[in-house]
């Protein structure tokens, strides 16, 4: 089925079952619908990858999110799923023999399951199947775009947003417990390997407190296998119209065994993650960013700064310490309706002469329109 099709046909879902959930449905034994789109359309200057030009640009994009549920007694079951479609560069983006290693970080999945889930939920007890968001950690961060480019540096280099496999979670009174096992990386796995995801924590009315651990002997097939654990915890208060958050992280990465950087075929990082240091040795970082958000009816403001420090291994790319600032600004014009811009600010690091003309910033700015 073509990418067309494939949205018409979402499109078309939405419409028809928007139509079903507001005809008024209080039967509990009947099917609860709860469907979104999201349009967004920018432009964004990243400086970061200013050697690759297409550091600016202008841009579209949308998001679909659903869920459906049915009550069985006490408990229910329930369906989920978020679908994003995402824009391409185009294909005469400027290429060299350093600049191809890059590549796969231009070629975004034009259509992208995000969220795809199925799962059964009790009282206090919830298990689910699919692909969802990572039970690792909790945050109140602020999206702008489906590229996430503008969120704290462990939310882009070391904790996945999404993963795949079993989730288990359970609640009661003030204690809130999660285990999953999973792929260890989002999608679908190329080895037999999983991943365990553990989280405690404690949530009240204005407050919640966890602590959270990733464990596993690397994703990716044999030779390709990279550290992806950390173990970390998290902290959100809430004041009247202000929410001040923050997480931390002690993280392993790299590979597992030795493996020339130059047969990597996806997506680089561009800050020297993807690396070999010693056999059956991760190599290790330790990060963290406090979070200060501010809402009312109309607007909607947040600062967020952070620090990683990796372990020094003797490469001036890697070894320099990265300090992340962000700011984003949100106009409401209606419930629907909204202006946005962010900007993200990071210290000068050493880099290779290719990237001389890369600077540690980018911003952007665009309209949102949302449907539910």
């Amino acid at each position: 089925m073509s990418l067309k099709k494939i949205t018409l046909t979402i499109i078309l879902v939405f419409i028809f079952s928007h139509i079903l959930s507001s005809t008024g449905q209080s039967n509990e034994d009947k099917l609860r619908y709860d469907f979104s789109i999201d349009a967004v359309s920018y432009f964004s200057n990243d400086q970061r990858i200013q050697w690759s030009g297409a550091e600016a640009t202008f841009g579209a994009e949308a998001k679909f999110r659903g869920n459906l549920t049915k009550a069985i007694g006490n408990s229910e079951v329930f369906a989920a799923g978020e679908f994003r479609l995402n824009q391409s560069f185009d294909n005469n983006i400027l290429i060299d023999e350093y600049r191809e290693k890059y590549i796969q970080n231009f070629k975004p999945d034009n259509f992208q399951i995000a969220q795809i889930f199925i799962g059964f939920r009790s009282k206090n007890f919830e298990v689910s199947l699919g692909k969802k968001n990572s039970d690792f950690g909790n945050d109140n961060l602020i999206h702008l775009t489906n590229g996430e480019i503008f969120q704290p540096f462990i939310r882009t280099e070391s904790i996945l947003w999404w993963e795949t496999g079993l989730s288990l979670k359970y609640r009661t009174g003030i204690i809130r417990l999660a285990l999953s096992i999973v792929n260890g990386g989002p999608e679908k796995d190329t080895n037999s390997s999983k991943a365990a995801i553990a989280r405690a924590g404690i949530e009240l009315n204005n407050f919640s407190v966890g602590i959270s651990a990733k464990m596993q002997d690397g994703i990716g097939s044999e030779w390709q296998k990279q550290y992806k654990n950390h173990i970390g915890a998290d902290l959100s208060f809430k004041s009247g119209k202000f929410t001040i958050s923050a997480e931390g992280i002690y993280d392993e990465y790299g590979f597992r065994k030795e493996f020339d950087s130059d047969d990597i075929f996806w997506e680089r990082s561009l800050y020297y993650r993807d690396q070999f240091y010693k056999p059956e040795t991760p190599i290790t970082g330790i990060g963290g960013y406090i979070d200060i958000l501010y809402k009312n009816k109309k607007i909607i403001f947040n600062i967020n700064y952070g620090e990683f420090h990796p372990e020094e291994i003797s490469d001036p790319y890697h070894d320099t310490p990265v300090k992340r600032g962000i700011v984003k600004f949100i106009y409401k014009f209606s419930k629907e309706f909204n202006f946005f811009v962010g900007a993200l600010i990071e210290n000068e690091r050493i880099r290779e002469s290719v990237f001389s003309g890369a600077k540690g910033y980018a911003y952007i700015a665009g309209l949102h329109f949302t449907l539910n």
